[in-house]
């Protein structure tokens, strides 16, 4: 079926609010709660855009949940915007380069009128910061028509029983840096929308400037068949269900076509099988205006040149290069690549074998997690520390994991205070033959090595190698 396409993707950075310096963090509790209606103004045109006005039609009262540290007087709209954010607008601004966009000499940031309770203003700001860019998938190149630089709205908290009317929304998400990136309608095929968002995603990982889990970054899609309208697709939630809804709208439209009715231009949700519902009319240009409390911000020639040379190796070829130069698994490198662990391990080894890095890094971290060590306490050091001991032949590699454990529940611990001396062969021998004497019923089942190394593991914690136990127990079991 043919189709033409375009997507959007909003995406979360990892940095403070963009017009204050507010946490991201999203960990707080509500402590205040503010109660608003909303109503909309023409705009730039002088004309009432049509979705702001179905909104305001609706006739809803909004709940606006305070968060201490991460929203202020400028989410709840008591208070000017502070300045733009400079990490924010960086990161934006090198998204655009990384997509072959063109940068404008300066930001203007607009007002986009939305008036259906996430916003507290009544508004959301929006700022190009890139334009007439490209990206290549296997289908060929897709157009980028622009990079935008924008507020992340309120979360829905939820509706109160008994009164529809009324909606609680949180101020914590509300002026989370967003970047949006929209393509040209170039796609004509449900695969090739996949690939298309799918190198997007991979771009946006690259810069290890974005924020990543449920909810940071969201897919809408455009689409249209010959003789149809254009349809915006709200809230695709994965890759693997793009060509599921792209070819559930297509079909819509052309049953439509067939029965004689027109499809009309308007916004749709996306439902986790695949089909679509009505939202709401498409907006169009009559809901942008200026944002006159915030100046333009003037891009600096020089300081673009020198944002061009410390662009960031694309994920794609940071695999690669680990798969073919470490000998990594792709499965491990990829992992390892699409962490917050990546910048680590090219600083780790230095001081051990790539492999055995990207296995703690990857896989062991992962274990300590599932038992519940708060691995987030652990710190480039700690594992630095780790690895030199490993190097020093003071831990055997089996001992890693306890070691990283007690770092993370005492991490101004010193590593002599943590590493115990290394067992010699004849130490482990005396503590083998001490357990084969205390558990003789052992000897009894089908697999008796394996039952016995580990409770011989379990002393040693780590203080010798494994290949040194199984090699001894190996000999005294056949004594």
């Amino acid at each position: 079926m043919k189709i033409k396409c375009g997507i959007e993707i909003h995406q979360q950075l990892l940095t403070h609010k963009l017009f204050c310096p507010c946490s991201s963090g999203m960990h707080e509790k509500p402590q205040l709660e503010i109660v608003r209606r909303l109503r909309p103004v023409p705009g730039e045109l002088g004309d009432v855009d049509v979705a702001a006005q179905y909104e305001f039609l609706r006739n809803r009262v909004f709940a606006y949940k305070h968060y201490p540290n991460e929203s202020c007087l400028v989410e709840l709209d008591e208070e000017p915007p502070h300045q733009l954010n400079p990490e924010a607008l960086e990161t934006a601004v090198m998204i655009a380069l990384m997509l072959n966009c063109d940068i404008p000499d300066e930001i203007h940031i607009m007002r986009k009128i939305v008036i259906d309770g996430s916003d507290t203003t009544g508004f959301q700001r929006t700022a190009l910061i890139g334009m007439n860019g490209w990206i290549k998938t296997s289908f060929g190149k897709v157009g980028i028509k622009s990079v935008c630089l924008e507020e992340e709205s309120a979360q829905i908290l939820g509706r109160k029983a008994g009164k529809p009317e009324l909606v609680t929304y949180g101020l914590n998400r509300f002026g989370i840096p967003l970047v949006e990136i929209g393509t040209q309608p170039d796609i004509t095929n449900f695969e090739e929308a996949r690939e298309t968002a799918e190198k997007l995603g991979m771009i946006l990982r690259s810069t290890q400037r974005v924020k990543t889990g449920l909810g940071t970054i969201r897919q809408d899609l455009n689409i249209s068949i010959p003789g149809g309208v254009r349809v915006e697709i709200k809230g695709v939630q994965s890759l693997s269900l793009i060509p599921k809804v792209l070819e559930f709208e297509a079909k819509r439209q052309e049953s439509l076509l067939k029965a004689g009715e027109k499809p009309r231009p308007e916004v749709r949700k996306a439902n986790p099988d695949g089909t679509t519902e009505f939202l709401r009319p498409l907006p169009g240009a009559a809901r942008l205006y200026p944002e006159t409390d915030c100046p333009p911000v003037r891009i600096d020639r020089s300081w673009l040149d020198a944002l061009k040379l410390k662009l960031p190796e694309l994920l794609d070829e940071k695999i690669k290069r680990w798969v073919e130069g470490y000998k990594l698994s792709w499965e491990l490198a990829s992992q390892l690549a699409r962490s917050d662990k990546a910048g680590l391990f090219e600083y780790l080894i230095q001081w051990a074998d790539p492999k055995l890095v990207a296995n703690v890094l990857v896989n062991v971290l992962k274990g300590l997690k599932r038992e519940g060590v708060g691995i987030e306490k652990l710190e480039a050091r700690h594992f630095r520390f780790v690895f030199e001991a490993l190097r020093e032949e003071r831990i055997a590699k089996e001992g890693i994991p306890e070691l990283l454990k007690k770092f993370a529940e005492n991490p101004q611990a010193r590593i002599e205070e943590l590493v115990s001396e290394t067992l010699g062969p004849e130490e482990v021998k005396r503590l083998v033959k001490k357990i084969l004497k205390e558990k003789p019923e052992l000897r009894e089942l089908r697999n008796p090595f394996q039952a016995y190394m580990g409770l011989v593991m379990k002393q040693v914690r780590g203080r010798a190698p494994g290949s040194l136990i199984a090699k001894i127990l190996k000999e005294e079991l056949s004594e």
